[in-house]
């Protein structure tokens, strides 16, 4: 980003220098006199002039209003640069910063600027103070100029500067200079090729992410621009490659995306039984160019998570590449720099629902913000990528440098905006560490707006509703009748007509039940768990839009959800008319809560069963098998060969009361063809009933349970397929 700027300096100096048409230069410093100067909405900059004798040495500070990002620069009558220093937008009002001791070799007019700093977010208005000091040398001169006469052909340079931390910097009124993350093209015709070789029969993965967002792995096989990804290779361990074992994404030549590309190389699942590290290489090519390949080593996956190392190289527009070695990715909260580091960085205050722009690119992986927080005040936060492709992450610090909050993905691989609901423990300071995957060792860029929202205190808190070991809370804006259902591990369900189950669940607040309740106090439902009633296992969470009440007034919603006193799962969105929302969570052995993902339940298009077609258990006609729905086994997926004119039965029955089943039907072409929940009201269990088929080929069966991907039950089930099939007219009878 240091280098991005000067150039950016080094353009703008050239608009100042040798063209000067829209800058201000009427203003003349007298040494040791504070000069007051101001830039309004739209000038460019202001020129101050003052003259000298040979030999003379100058010192000139500029002070500013705070959220005033400004560059000043010191330059002789031929247009060159002696010195050049950035006053931070976080500044203190009055806090100097200082171009210090430059010695004039020689007599004549010398030219200060002053600019909003280009490329950070800073205010577009604003006053400052520049104080010139001169000392030694022959007696100052009267200005004999008020412009810089210069050759147009006139060359500017950047004089050596100290490297100078750019800090993010925020108001009000922002803007983001985000041309560095402009999309463009370049033209190659031998494309761009991306292998992973590794010398084992585990299971890695490969995946590239283009400057334009476009994602090629095991889940994405193509994008727009003629990307490709090549095999899954020992997917699942279920097929197993002979070593050595290679991936590959693929961009066909012709007009491609410049920019960062982001390579990551993920060791999935170990395929023996003494697992092991895995060396790998990585091999870029573009334009037929041979980039230098990238080594390394992969330590095997911890309870079932991937280790990843991340890699990146950049396509120039003139068709060149470089490529980094990147590293290894560590977990969201292990940070490449110190705590006090970040604590004591150039930070940019925030404004409680005040959107503010920042960009991260290159080197510059973090911006650091802070803002004001009292003790029990519910904070939502969120970073959106609003250019380039960039993969957000957040953190959020308290006063004393403890990690309290943390987010990468909303719900990956479809959201990777971040975004966090926290409670504060405490009054104080808080610290927002705005980043991205993989951190320093990340390859995405681009733009983001951050945004730190406060809950109103009579949604959130101030509902004098009952605590204990567990509780749910939904509150909404409208007359509407939502319903709040959570279903314990034992199958149970607290909701409306079942207002206490056997496990101490306890329905306390209705909102508007049957319509009951007006807008004169806030609509909430309450669940909750008293002291000394939480059970181990998974409780499942479903919000439910089930009449609008005569209110058509679009519904946003908040859920809350509080184990042990600690707010481990909030959600503020927007509900449709019958439309379910479902999450879930898990109590531990330890007592510890794990939260879920959570959204609106849709067909089979929300669960990634594509990747396991090819490994699917094929049935036949009169064939049962056995299996198992847990918090990391969401679903199972089964196929069959029909013909036209089969009438094909499936049947899933859960083999424990916990499980709430559910049964989707694929046809050849990847088409939902056939869904079903409950096969009657008075079971959980699922059918789908003499379904007529329409084609030849493999159909295949998702056995999953309410909610799909998001759903919470778990259980033993067993699966049954039948198949009528209809004896043609011209058919020898078997004996």
């Amino acid at each position: 980003m240091k280098i991005i700027s000067r150039l950016m300096i080094f353009a703008l100096m050239t608009i100042f220098l040798v063209m000067g048409a829209t800058a201000q230069t009427n203003n003349v410093l007298v040494p040791d006199v504070p000069t007051t100067g101001q830039i309004a909405q739209g000038d460019t900059a202001q020129i101050f002039t003052f003259a000298t004798g040979a030999g003379s040495t100058a010192t000139v500070s500029i002070a500013s209003d705070t959220g005033f990002a400004l560059t000043m620069i010191l330059s002789d009558a031929n247009g060159i640069v002696l010195g050049q220093v950035q006053k931070p937008a976080g500044a203190a009002n009055g806090v100097p910063s200082l171009i210090e001791n430059v010695p004039l070799a020689n007599a004549g007019t010398y030219y200060v600027t002053v600019l909003i700093t280009p490329g950070v977010v800073t205010a577009l208005s604003g006053q400052f103070v520049v104080i010139l000091t001169l000392s030694g040398g022959e007696a100052t001169i009267p200005p004999v100029q008020t412009t810089p006469e210069v050759e147009s052909t006139a060359e500017v340079t950047i004089a050596p500067t100290p490297d100078l931390q750019l800090p993010p910097t925020n108001t009000t009124n922002t803007v983001v200079d985000a041309s560095t993350f402009a999309l463009t093209q370049v033209s190659l015709a031998s494309g761009i090729n991306v292998s992973l070789t590794w010398n084992t029969q585990d299971d890695l993965n490969l995946q590239v992410r283009a400057p334009n967002g476009g994602t090629l792995f095991w889940d994405s096989r193509s994008t727009d621009d003629s990307g490709v990804f090549g095999a899954d290779v020992n997917g699942l361990c279920e097929v197993l490659t002979p070593p050595p074992a290679t991936e590959t994404a693929t961009w066909q030549g012709g007009a491609l995306s410049a920019g960062r590309y982001e390579v990551l190389v993920y060791y999935r699942q170990s395929c023996s039984t003494t697992p092991s590290p895995v060396e790998f290489t990585l091999n870029v090519d573009v334009n037929g160019t041979p980039l230098a390949p990238v080594t390394g080593s992969l330590q095997p996956p911890v309870n079932n998570n991937a280790t990843v190392y991340i890699s990146s190289f950049v396509v120039n527009s003139d068709a060149t590449a470089t490529i980094s070695t990147g590293g290894l990715y560590t977990d969201t909260r292990v940070l490449p720099l110190g705590v006090s580091e970040i604590l004591t960085a150039p930070s940019i205050p925030l404004f409680f629902n005040t959107p503010t722009e920042g960009v991260i690119v290159g080197d510059q992986y973090y911006q650091v913000y802070t803002f004001s927080g009292e003790a029990g005040q519910l904070v939502n936060i969120s970073m959106t990528k609003s250019v380039g492709n960039l993969d957000t992450l957040l953190l959020l610090f308290d006063n004393t440098g403890n990690i309290i909050a943390d987010n990468d993905d909303v719900n990956s691989p479809a959201d990777t905006n971040s975004a966090m609901s926290v409670r504060l423990p405490s009054s104080g300071t808080y610290t927002v560490f705005a980043s991205r995957y993989g951190k320093d060792v990340g390859g995405t860029e681009g733009t983001y707006n951050l945004l730190v929202a406060e809950e109103a205190p009579e949604r959130a808190v101030n509902l004098n509703l009952p605590t204990g070991d567990i509780e749910v809370t939904l509150t909404w804006n409208t007359r509407a009748d939502l319903q709040l259902l959570v279903r314990d591990p034992f199958g149970d369900s607290v909701y409306d007509d079942a207002e206490s189950v056997r496990s101490g669940g306890l329905l306390t607040a209705t909102g508007n039940r049957n319509c009951s309740t007006t807008l004169a106090t806030t609509p909430a439902y309450h669940i909750y768990w008293p002291s000394g009633t939480k059970d181990v296992g998974a409780y499942e969470v479903e919000v439910w839009y089930q009449s609008e009440c005569g209110d058509t007034t679009p519904v946003n919603y908040s859920l809350y959800i509080v184990v042990g006193g600690e707010l481990i799962f909030t959600e503020a969105s927007l509900i449709r008319f019958n439309e379910r929302y479902v999450t879930s969570f898990n109590i531990n052995l330890d007592g510890t809560a794990t939260p879920s993902l959570g959204g609106i339940i849709g067909g089979s298009e929300t669960l990634p069963y594509q990747a396991e077609l090819e490994s699917a258990i094929v049935m036949l006609g009169g064939n049962s098998f056995t299996g198992s729905i847990t918090p990391d086994n969401k679903f199972d997926v089964y196929a069959f060969d029909g013909l036209v004119g089969d009438v094909v039965t499936v049947t899933m029955t859960a083999s424990s009361p916990t499980l709430d089943t559910l049964l989707f039907m694929i046809d050849p072409n990847q088409v939902e063809i056939a869904r079903n929940d409950d096969a009657n009201a008075d079971t959980r269990n699922s059918a789908i009933n003499r379904v007529t088929l329409a084609a030849n080929g493999r159909y295949y069966i998702l056995a999953t349970h309410f909610g799909a991907i998001y759903g919470g039950t778990t259980g033993a089930y067993t699966l049954s397929l039948q198949v009528e099939r209809p004896i043609s007219p011209t058919a020898t009878p078997q004996p």
